[in-house]
């Protein structure tokens, strides 16, 4: 968590070393981000830099706490509604991802890096990274007992699938929509009533829910006619 000092900066001081960060996280990931770029990037000495995080894990996990804010923010604007089953909101979770990576690219391409490095639970274990391992993980449990989610599935792997779908499918799912992709993010179109996005949504909750609700025995009762 950052210092004292650097929250009691300015607000556009703070927004100028954040909007730093953000681009070389974006760009590199946290693995091959550099500090020096970063305290270039923003006008700061590199003492200064040191007087408001301790290290680059510091400034990483601020950088995901502002990803978090607002994708949380964005969920709320869409509303998720009550008494959904899981598979219902697993597919709001993918509408509001698809926004996210149309309004918010570099903070979803640093939440991608962070899930291809396993930076999972950037504050601490009990705020896992939307759309982490740890979070489907969670998901997935409960969605077996509440009946949703068949008994038989592995939690673990499944939510490496997921994970996998959600971080890499989702861009595919971008690249399909094509021009109406642009009126999603001005906010010209609403995903929730697009016709060509929720078609692709039906496909791809129709895969997801095949393989995770269906009982193994009837699945195999296909494959043997």
């Amino acid at each position: 968590m950052p210092a004292k000092t650097f929250l009691n900066l300015p607000q556009e001081k703070r927004a100028q070393i954040e909007s730093a960060a953000i681009q070389e996280f974006a760009q590199k990931g946290f693995r091959c981000a550099s500090v020096n770029a970063i305290v270039a990037n923003s006008g700061i000495a590199k003492g200064s830099y040191y007087q408001y995080f301790s290290d680059m894990e510091d400034v990483f996990s601020h950088i995901l706490t502002i990803a978090r804010q607002k994708k949380l923010s964005l969920a709320n604007e869409l509303n998720s509604g009550n008494g959904r089953d899981v598979f219902a909101y697993l597919r709001f979770l993918f509408q509001v991802e698809i926004l996210f990576e149309l309004r918010e690219p570099e903070l979803a391409a640093i939440e991608h890096h962070a899930y291809h490095e396993n930076k999972d639970a950037p504050d601490n274990a009990n705020t896992p990274l939307i759309g982490g391992a740890s979070f489907f993980n969670e998901f997935l449990v409960q969605g077996i007992l509440a009946d949703d989610v068949a008994t038989w599935v592995d939690t673990k792997l499944a939510a490496q699938l997921l994970g996998a779908v959600y971080h890499l499918l989702t861009r595919q799912v971008i690249l399909r929509l094509g021009e109406t992709a642009e009126a999603l993010r001005s906010g010209e179109a609403d995903i929730r009533t697009d016709p060509l996005a929720q078609s692709l949504l039906d496909n791809l909750m129709d895969l997801l829910e095949a393989g995770l609700a269906r009982e193994p025995a009837i699945r195999k009762d296909f494959f043997s006619k």
